[in-house]
């Protein structure tokens, strides 16, 4: 059991080194500006004068850029890093006097980072934002995603809860005993059968076919019974299982059936003489990436044979482990330090940015957060519902919903953002009479 703590361990550190080198707010009725061109125009002169960083979209890219110059009917955009494509048109988006706006323009001219457009004559779409938000500078925070139900509240998801309680109870946690919920687990795969393995593969480990299925498919493979070939790739119409079906058909592809037949025959008699009667095998993943197996067999001596609840009760404990290691591998990275750029905050929720592509995917499944956020000489820790994800040109941004938060966290936010809002202010009033 303590080598395999270790392997558990190395395969956390590799996910996390992973994640480290890559390193909806609530609208109002939306409302449209109709043809008033000066009105438009007024938008960009205020970009401009305020250095305001707007996001453009140019084809799958997306960039952020700022207002170089306005005249009557063209804007002049600086796009760093931009690169002439085919498209002839981009979509711009930004904040402008608490509202948010995006349309799309057409391109007149492209001279390496600077990108003449067309005076639109008419907003696409423009939200006005309930409360105002600021945009903070170097502010870094910390983030944990919140535990929830892995199989759901009902059917499945409560038998799951309360069979496996003192899991769950693990798994709650900040940061959950890894070595505590793998002995838990183990105890629960010893109930089915005394023959099992827990095994993290390692970088350029060569996988036999098992292992090859199980990594590529992620999902659990049961084999009920080595005696029938047909149980090898025969359909199953068990929910979450499958076999070697694909690896079959894909044999076909290449050779005759017969061909492919002889070969699950000679994996059957090698199974037949380890006097093997069935067994399953099921993924362990960290973020969705497989990175070890749960397998459990019988053999032809024992009464026990491993049945289809059985196959199912394995497939959930490799699920529970999983979270756990994910959970952990966050928890020992983005929630102990701060690695995740605050993008803008308002008393209603966040946006922040991370880099890595891995944990942003995995987050998509995810419903709240956790936030540690330090805003001056404080550390507020606020909770929240994931409300968008989206790429932006750095990274990935996710934007979160406030439901709850310390006490006088709101307090303490709230008059944050009135002391960032009146500096700003202030700064603005002063360079007016300064230039005048």
């Amino acid at each position: 059991m303590h080598q395999i703590r270790q392997d558990m361990e190395g395969s956390l550190v590799d996910m996390m080194r992973e994640i480290y080198g890559n390193e909806r707010m609530v609208p109002t009725q939306f409302t449209i500006i109709g043809s008033d061109i000066n009105q438009i125009r007024h938008l960009f002169f205020h970009l401009r004068a305020e250095s305001r960083k707007i996001d453009i979209s140019y084809g799958i890219e997306v960039f952020q850029g700022s207002i170089a110059d306005v005249d009557d009917d063209h804007v002049l955009l600086r796009i760093p890093n931009f690169e002439e494509g085919p498209q002839r048109r981009i979509r711009i988006r930004f904040d402008a006097l608490n509202i948010f706006y995006q349309f799309e323009v057409i391109i007149e001219e492209i001279s390496g980072e600077l990108v003449w457009i067309r005076m639109p004559d008419s907003i696409q779409s423009a939200t006005r934002r309930k409360y105002r938000r600021v945009y903070p500078d170097d502010v870094y925070l910390r983030f944990l995603f919140q535990y929830r139900p892995i199989f759901g509240k009902r059917g499945i998801g409560q038998i799951v809860e309360d069979r496996y309680s003192f899991v769950v109870q693990e798994l709650r946690k900040d940061f959950p005993d890894m070595g505590l919920i793998l002995r838990m687990v183990a105890e629960e795969l010893h109930s089915i059968s005394q023959f099992f393995e827990l095994k993290f593969y390692k970088k350029g480990e060569k996988k036999n076919l098992m292992e090859q299925i199980v990594a590529s498919q992620d999902s659990t493979l049961y084999i009920r019974d080595t005696d029938r070939l047909d149980n090898y790739f025969r359909k199953l119409n068990l929910f979450g299982l499958t076999n070697y079906e694909r690896e079959f058909k894909n044999m076909l592809n290449v050779m005759s059936e017969e061909e492919a037949r002889k070969a699950f025959e000679d994996i059957q008699q090698e199974e037949l003489r380890k006097h093997l009667y069935n067994y399953v095998c099921s993924p362990i993943t960290v973020f969705d990436q497989v990175v070890g197996h749960i397998y459990l067999y019988t053999t032809v001596l024992e009464k026990h044979q491993i049945s289809t609840e059985d196959a199912t009760r394995i497939d959930i404990l490799a699920t529970l482990l999983s979270y756990a290691m994910s959970r952990t591998a966050v928890a020992r990275t983005y929630y102990t330090e701060p690695l995740a750029r605050l993008s803008n905050i308002s008393i209603a929720g966040l946006l922040f940015e991370i880099k890595n592509n891995v944990l942003f995917e995995y987050l998509i499944d995810h419903d709240s957060l956790r936030v540690l956020l330090p805003l001056k000489n404080d550390i507020l820790e606020m909770e929240g519902d994931i409300t968008r994800l989206f790429p932006s040109k750095n990274g990935y941004l996710i934007g979160i919903r406030f439901t709850g938060g310390g006490p006088d966290d709101f307090k303490r936010l709230e008059q944050y953002i009135f002391q960032k809002t009146r500096a700003r202010h202030e700064a603005s009033v002063a360079s007016d009479r300064t230039s005048g």
